[in-house]
């Protein structure tokens, strides 16, 4: 089973100057995999009262989260990829909206997939998920799965382009090969969720960093060269650099790189940090995003309940490369120097 530690997420709406906050806030419930959350804070909002988008957002999302309703099953001639999306998002559907039945969802989705392939025996996803991809990819798709947050995913492309990539980092500059990923049928859980508003904007691995390109406007802006470029490269070279580290470890160290190099979007991901803070290290984005604001305050000498977003850029800058570097300092030599 692949574990997808080093993920970047993109919000797709944060492309647009003002976000409202019980929007964002029900938003990074569902990025929790908290269903009830997220139904709560959807209902208190009043759709008249709301832009478009979030609108939109808040009728889809309660769909999402209705009980009663379910996703249209495909046909039963359709491709097998198809029919095992189905059966991802009915788990995905489930263990959202009841988060306590989440270990049993997950082993109904095995038995479903086991059902799909013809094999009985394969009756969890420890069993199941291998056997799934490979006949995904058989039938000519390209398909990604492992577990990303609390829950196991599934991302679905048919067009893969490669190139060669060297990106600043505040440690020094990386080169990596990029991978392209267009043309989905699935972008995982989190942007079935939040019905296109959030989403992994891709991973790294140790051939390279992969991109999910519809989750960018433009693949030459900040939001791509930071929040997904800079993000991933720092994986990448802390995974060569100190193998096996903690997802959130990962995730902390990467977030730093972030707020070290943002500029037009630095005010948008400390905003989007803050709404998605947690205390379970096995949400390794929530987990470390409470990590690094925390940090970020107590280095800046600022109360623990301070407003980031009212310090200047440059010290924020300077705290989060600094911190970084401590963070650095108190690891062993890297694999690489030794």
């Amino acid at each position: 089973m692949l574990f997808l530690a080093a993920l970047a997420s993109t919000p797709a709406a944060a492309q647009t100057p003002a976000v409202n906050p019980a929007i964002r806030e029900a938003a990074g419930a569902l990025l929790q995999a908290d269903g009830p959350r997220a139904l709560a804070l959807m209902r208190d909002l009043p759709a008249e009262g709301l832009d478009a988008r979030s609108a939109a957002l808040r009728d889809c999302a309660l769909e999402r989260l209705d009980p009663v309703r379910r996703p249209e099953a495909p046909a039963e001639d359709a491709p097998f990829a198809t029919r095992a999306l189905h059966a991802y998002r009915l788990y995905w559907r489930a263990a959202v909206q009841r988060p306590e039945t989440r270990e049993a969802e997950e082993k109904a989705l095995g038995v479903r997939l086991g059902a799909l392939l013809g094999r009985t025996e394969l009756d969890d996803m420890l069993k199941a998920e291998a056997p799934t991809r490979e006949r995904i990819q058989a039938e000519g798709g390209h398909v990604l799965g492992g577990r990303t947050g609390r829950l196991m995913d599934l991302m679905l492309w048919n067009r893969q382009d490669e190139r060669d990539t060297s990106t600043a980092l505040p440690e020094g500059a990386h080169s990596a090969r990029l991978f392209l990923l267009d043309d989905f049928a699935s972008r995982g859980w989190s942007n079935w969720m939040t019905c296109g508003r959030t989403g992994t904007g891709g991973w790294a691995k140790p051939e390279g960093l992969y991109v999910i390109v519809p989750a960018y406007d433009s693949l030459e802006d900040e939001t791509f060269s930071v929040s997904f470029l800079a993000h991933e490269t720092q994986h990448y070279a802390d995974n060569a650099a100190w193998s096996g580290m903690p997802n959130w470890q990962l995730e902390f160290r990467a977030k730093l790189t972030e707020l070290a190099l943002a500029d037009t979007t630095l005010q948008r991901t400390l905003g989007a940090f803050a709404a998605n803070q947690g205390d379970d290290p096995e949400d390794a984005h929530s987990y470390a995003n409470r990590r690094v604001l925390s940090a970020l305050r107590a280095r800046l000498g600022l109360q623990p309940d301070a407003d980031l977003t009212a310090i200047p850029p440059s010290r924020l800058h300077a705290a989060a490369r600094a911190e970084l570097f401590a963070d650095t300092s108190r690891r062993p030599t890297p694999l690489s120097a030794r």
